[in-house]
């Protein structure tokens, strides 16, 4: 931004000297290089500005406070929708009216007064007029003026009802790896999270959170953009990287899952407003900078105090009314869905800004656990909301000393019962999975290892020696004897008996079976002979099998 002399440079004489007067600076009768030097540095003593301070409306020093406070350089259409438009007057308007002495609102006053300055720029994302207080001057003006930080309206009373998802995100995040690692799950287009969750999978009942469409939508998107899942020949399975997300703390692994909502290009919670609809041609939205707007804000709110969900809206209408459409371009590119008339000006923000807000804070930021929200008795809609102090850690990057998570202990008894804390448990829980079966969950999670669930880890080549050491490390080596002796007899019982799912491949008589098993090429993909005209083939060689059978000139009759 241009220093101090050079805005003044480009004044009028006439707003020149309405300057000087409001700042008690004597101009000389000289060149008007001299008279902008001599404004300048009379504008720059302590003396002056406090003299100019004086002189300006209560509304106007705390709007120059919160413009201090705010950077010092700002949109100018923010400013504009928050203290009104400057007119922009010539010489002899300006020598005739004298703004300076009549401003029409807060924004000319602070303008035509010398505090505020105009410039064409870049802040941001943002490009276009800005509004700016000289660096020089600003720090003459920021001790004189002080700072000021956005006030939310406290709720009067306790909610009737509190809502805390708490965890409930990762869990069935964690849960839905569980299930996807255990069944086969086959890629589809066009079936939704929700259909897939509740339906295919049967996640219902052990679901953490609510299991309503948005969040189920969310929590598949979530597992994709953190590339936990990936496609296995048609069917979704955990990826390698799954693994590493499971290792990490629950403090880095929600920051993960935060910062990977916050910036998802792709996520348009605006298309989720039943009232409103909006043309996506004509208006290219970028949800992920109406986010980081959104929650620059509220990282500013004290956390754990309940604060009225209506204030919070109306102080981001005061300090980022353009959070959403940031060019401050309230053109006519959101309609009313029932009527579909246009929603224009910034007349329009409640219907679109403002639900979009109430939509973040009651679905989203909820449901990641970055708020906690409450309802009036009987009400449906929550009136009140609370910063939690893991929401308020991620919003401001704060880290606490020691997130290195602590060895896991877990409790082995004698009823074959595995119980587990939930905290920094993720990875340890994803094994047991592999060989117990979950029972239920609330500060721990519990598990029963049974005959059953032992049969079926070793069919997935998990060995009892294995499950065993494991337990060890998990129990610090309290593993009781009985159970011990009990996971060796069941893994005794296993693998006296095969049973796979193999193909026959069978020939018209002996001489083409052996002129099959001669090529050197085929003889690797076979299996045991049944018969002189049959042998067993294993699922997995089918394709090469097929291709080199026809090389030979023997097209198989292919029946499955």
């Amino acid at each position: 931004m241009r220093d101090l002399y050079r805005c003044l440079d480009e004044y009028s004489p006439q707003l020149l000297q309405g300057i000087a007067s409001a700042w008690g600076v004597s101009l000389p009768q000289a060149k008007p290089l001299e008279v902008v030097k001599r404004l300048a540095q009379g504008m720059l003593s302590p003396q002056a500005a406090q003299r100019a301070l004086e002189t300006l409306s209560p509304e106007a020093r705390r709007a120059l406070a919160e413009i201090l406070s705010e950077g010092s350089v700002l949109p100018g259409h923010r400013l504009a929708l928050r203290y009104g438009s400057i007119r922009r007057l010539g010489p002899a308007r300006l020598e005739r009216e004298q703004p300076w002495l009549q401003p029409e609102n807060t924004l000319e006053e602070l303008f035509y007064k010398g505090f505020l300055y105009r410039a064409y720029g870049s802040l941001g994302e943002y490009y276009g007029e800005l509004f700016f207080i000289p660096a020089e001057l600003a720090e003459i003006l920021r001790p004189l003026v002080g700072t000021v930080a956005p006030e939310f309206p406290r709720a009067e009373e306790a909610p009737a009802r509190i809502l805390s998802a708490g965890r409930a995100l990762i869990e069935d995040l964690f849960l839905l790896l569980v299930r996807l690692r255990q069944g086969r799950v086959p890629v589809r287009e066009r079936v939704s999270p929700s259909v897939l969750i509740l339906e295919e999978m049967g996640l219902g009942a052990r679901l953490w959170g609510e299991d309503v469409p948005e969040r189920l939508e969310l929590l598949w998107g979530l597992l994709q953009r953190l590339r936990l899942i990936e496609e296995q020949r048609g069917i979704w399975q955990p990826s390698q990287r799954a693994k590493e997300w499971l290792t990490l703390t629950d403090a880095e692994r929600l920051r993960t899952v935060f910062m990977a909502w916050r910036d998802d290009p792709h996520r348009d919670e605006l298309s989720a407003l039943a009232d409103i609809r909006y043309d996506k041609a004509s208006w290219p939205a970028k949800p992920a900078l109406a986010r980081r707007n959104l929650l620059e804000l509220l990282a500013k709110c004290p956390a754990g105090e309940w604060l009225s969900l209506e204030g919070f809206v109306q102080v981001l209408r005061h300090y980022l009314p353009d959070y959403l459409r940031p060019d401050g371009d309230f053109a006519g590119v959101v309609y009313d869905a029932k009527t579909g008339e246009p929603l224009r000006g910034l007349a329009s923000w409640e219907k679109v800004e403002g639900a979009l807000a109430r939509y973040l804070l009651a679905q989203p930021l909820y449901w990641l656990g970055i708020v906690d929200i409450g309802y009036e008795r009987g009400a449906a809609r929550p009136s009140v909301f609370r910063l939690t102090m893991e929401g308020r850690r991620l919003l401001t990057g704060e880290r606490l000393e020691g997130e290195k998570a602590p060895p896991p202990q877990a409790t082995l008894r004698e009823d074959f019962t595995v119980s587990i804390p939930l905290e920094n448990t993720l990875y340890e829980r994803y094994q047991l999975e592999r060989f117990a079966e979950w029972q239920a969950q609330d500060g721990e999670a519990i598990y029963r290892i049974t005959a059953e669930s032992i049969w079926r880890s070793q069919n997935a080549g998990i060995k009892v020696e294995q499950i065993l050491n494991f337990l060890r490390r998990i129990s610090q080596g309290q593993v009781p004897p009985v159970v011990v002796r009990a996971l060796r007899a069941w893994g005794g019982r296993f693998g006296r008996v095969f049973v796979r799912r193999v193909l026959l491949l069978q020939t018209d008589d002996e001489q083409t079976m052996k002129q099959i098993r001669r090529q050197a090429q085929i003889r690797p993909l076979l299996g045991e002979a049944i018969s002189p005209t049959a042998c067993l083939v294993e699922e997995e060689n089918l394709e090469k099998l097929t291709e080199r059978l026809k090389s030979l000139g023997i097209w198989p009759h292919i029946r499955l």
